[in-house]
């Protein structure tokens, strides 16, 4: 879309050098990582294997799940994969994103035989594994089968329902729920039209942080989305510094935005607000990603 757009954005990888220079210094062993490319698939990272195995055997991280369609690479990578979550024990788990059983529209151009192909070879050779299976109406009736099919592999089955689903002009369009269609609260957001914020906020509550793959360092995907859709440039608004390259992990989160001001900004009359705060984690977070 952003490329049908013309618009300009980092494409390249996380290298193995950069995450170890990033974590020189940083504790985390009681960390949870996860990792999900906004703009493309952790798996076609050429140093992929490379970079779970620094986090689960040099940084001991607590618990790493890689959130990938499955949809390329060799099985020889998924082995290689597989080998490094057996021997950590659940540790390193796998989440595959696969919206169906015979059926995938959703991850347009993924080869659906290629990922049943590479997630079966995964969990056959001992890989923890979750099967995470998003609800839309061309699916809903493969649900069932999805869930026999998981507890016959051993794999851990979650249906997810998130409001974006709901989008009046998406063509995956979820009916009869009770969530609020994502092109009303877009429109409400954009328009200032709401009074109260009451956010719900993953960074402040769960000490949650995003990592672009450029080194920017960002309390969550969301705002991270805002600044690379250009729908708000958070960077000049905020005077936000938040580039690993430059700057220490614990120096930028000691700055005056992260330690005060984004809290402060949820105030829809600050001069610092930014509406996508209340969009994606508005009105006590009733529009976060439910699993059934």
């Amino acid at each position: 879309m952003m490329d049908n757009k013309g618009q300009k954005y980092y494409k390249g990888n996380i290298s193995l050098e950069s995450l170890e220079g990033w974590f020189d210094g940083v504790d985390l062993k009681d960390a949870r990582i996860k990792l999900c490319g906004v703009l493309g698939d952790p798996m076609i990272n050429p140093e992929c294997a490379d970079i779970v195995s620094y986090l689960v055997y040099e940084k001991r991280v607590r618990y790493i799940e890689m959130s990938t369609n499955g949809g390329t690479r060799p099985l020889s990578f998924w082995k290689e994969l597989a080998d490094i979550s057996s021997a950590s024990d659940g540790t390193f788990v796998v989440h595959f994103s696969l919206d169906g059983v015979k059926t995938n529209d959703y991850r347009e151009g993924v080869n659906v035989k290629k990922v049943w192909e590479n997630f079966t070879h995964y969990v056959e050779s001992q890989g923890h594994a979750i099967w995470q299976f998003i609800l839309f109406d061309y699916n809903k009736h493969e649900v069932q089968e999805a869930r026999e099919i998981a507890e016959m592999m051993g794999v851990k089955f979650y249906v997810r329902k998130s409001w974006r689903n709901t989008a009046d002009k998406s063509p995956f369009k979820l009916t009869g729920t009770d969530l609020d269609h994502w092109d009303t609260i877009e429109e409400k957001t954009r328009s200032g039209n709401y009074e109260k914020t009451d956010i719900k906020c993953r960074h402040k509550a769960e000490n949650e942080l995003f990592i672009t793959s450029n080194g920017q360092l960002w309390p969550c995907c969301h705002l991270h989305d805002e600044q690379v859709s250009g729908k708000t440039d958070i960077l000049t608004k905020v005077g936000l510094h938040n580039d690993l390259t430059t700057s220490s992990f614990h120096d930028i989160l000691s700055s005056s935005w992260y330690k005060n001001l984004l809290e402060e900004s949820w105030d829809r009359n600050h001069p610092l607000h930014l509406p996508r705060c209340y969009l994606s984690c508005g009105d006590n977070g009733k529009r976060q990603t439910q699993f059934l």
